[in-house]
C-alpha cells in the first residue's frame, strides 16, 4: 500500500495514528506530497488535490475517515469503528471531532491570509469562537467516551496535537482541564508518540 500524506496535516496524521496502533507500517510506503506542489503522481492519485490518499491494488481511497476504516476493518476486523457504529451517541460526537478538525484547519488558512492582507476579522472570530464552542461540547461528553481504545480517541487527540502545533494562542488545557486529563492519559501511547506533527 501507498500512502500520500503530508507530516502537517491533522488528517493525514489520523491515518498515521492507525496505521501504527495496527502495527502495519511495514505494509505502507509513505509517500510525503505536499498538496500545493501538484505532484504529477498524486494528483492522479487524488484529483482533490487533497492528503491523505492510500492507494492499494491500483485502487485509491480517499478521505482520512474512510481511509481509517478501510484498514481497520482489513487489518483489525473493525476493532477502532464498531464501538463507534454500535453507538449513535459516540458516533456523533466523533463526527463533531472531526468537524472541530475542519474548523481548525479554516482558522489556519484564515490566518495564512494575513500575510496577503485578506484576512477577514468576521471569519477569524467566528471560527475561534465554534472552535472554543466545541472544545466546551467535547468536554462535556467525554464521560461517553469508553475505556476501550477506539477512532474516536484518534480523532480527538489528533484535535488536540493540531491546536498546540498550528493554534498556539488557544489555551486549552487550561481552560477545558477535563480535555487535558484526557490528552495526558492518552498521550503516551505509541500511535501518538510515533506521530508528531511536523
Amino acid at each position: 500500500m501507498e500512502l500520500f500524506y503530508t507530516k502537517s496535516s491533522p488528517y493525514a496524521n489520523c491515518v498515521r495514528m492507525v496505521i501504527s496502533e495496527l502495527g502495519i507500517e511495514s505494509a505502507v510506503q509513505l509517500i510525503e506530497s505536499h498538496p500545493f506542489d501538484n505532484d504529477a503522481a498524486f494528483i492522479a492519485a487524488n484529483p482533490l488535490g487533497k492528503v491523505p490518499c492510500l492507494i492499494e491494488h491500483g485502487e485509491h481511497i480517499l478521505d482520512s475517515e474512510v481511509i481509517c476504516d478501510y484498514l481497520d476493518g482489513n487489518f483489525a476486523e473493525g476493532a477502532l469503528f464498531n464501538p463507534i457504529y454500535a453507538d449513535w451517541r459516540l458516533k456523533s460526537l466523533y463526527s463533531v471531532c472531526s468537524g472541530l478538525i475542519d474548523t481548525l484547519v479554516d482558522r489556519r488558512m484564515e490566518f495564512m491570509r494575513e500575510s496577503e492582507g485578506i484576512k477577514s476579522e468576521f471569519w477569524w472570530r467566528r471560527q475561534t469562537e465554534a472552535v472554543n464552542r466545541t472544545l466546551g461540547y467535547v468536554e462535556s461528553k467525554l464521560d461517553l467516551i469508553p475505556e476501550e481504545f477506539t477512532i474516536l480517541h484518534i480523532n480527538l487527540m489528533s484535535a488536540l496535537m493540531y491546536i498546540d502545533f498550528r493554534h498556539s494562542d488557544i489555551h486549552w488545557r487550561e481552560e477545558y482541564p477535563g480535555l487535558r486529563a484526557f490528552f495526558e492519559l492518552n498521550q503516551a501511547r505509541a500511535c501518538f508518540t510515533k506521530n508528531p506533527l511536523e
